[in-house]
């Protein structure tokens, strides 16, 4: 089990890709992510997230196992599969957005003068 993802006693929620690099030129990531879960026993759920374009989304049956999101995003983004009932947090992963390094510059270990 990945460390962002966490069990509830059979609720599992997974993410792919998990992560998504910058470019140094574009500072936004876009990527289609896909979120799958399991729940079993079935209960109804909503997936829940602190990325600003997306409205809560619960499943509407016992057959969806899976939503495709397009996300365009500068900053981590955390999703949370919660019971649509209860309000009880099941399971949740996060979305890491890690820019790219720039690339380093040389430098010179030797002071640029010398005494010799």
């Amino acid at each position: 089990m990945a460390a962002d993802e966490y069990d509830t006693s059979g609720y599992k929620l997974k993410m792919s890709p998990e992560f998504c690099i910058t470019s140094e030129d574009e500072l936004t990531c876009e990527l289609t992510l896909v979120l799958e879960w399991d729940n079993e026993p079935f209960r109804p759920i909503c997936i829940l997230s602190d990325y600003k374009e997306m409205t809560k989304w619960c499943a509407e049956s016992a057959q969806t196992h899976s939503l495709t999101l397009n996300i365009k995003a500068t900053d981590d983004i955390q999703f949370v599969m919660i019971d649509k009932e209860t309000h009880q947090t099941l399971a949740g992963v996060k979305l890491k957005v890690t820019p790219a390094s720039e690339p380093k510059v040389r430098r010179r270990y030797r002071n640029p003068w010398s005494l010799f």
